[in-house]
């Protein structure tokens, strides 16, 4: 699970698991990981893409 985010290959490797995950089921470990790195990506993306 990432917990920062610093470069854009970092980026487009939790986009990319973001995608894999996105429609997985409340309560599981998948929606914690969803939730973590949405989080960690608009962090990211207000750093870097203003």
């Amino acid at each position: 699970m990432m917990e920062a985010i610093f470069t854009e290959d970092e980026y487009r490797e939790a986009l990319k698991r973001f995608l894999e995950i996105c429609d997985k089921p409340d309560n599981t470990a998948e929606a914690e990981e969803l939730e973590m790195l949405m989080t960690v990506m608009e962090i990211y993306e207000q750093e870097n893409c203003s």
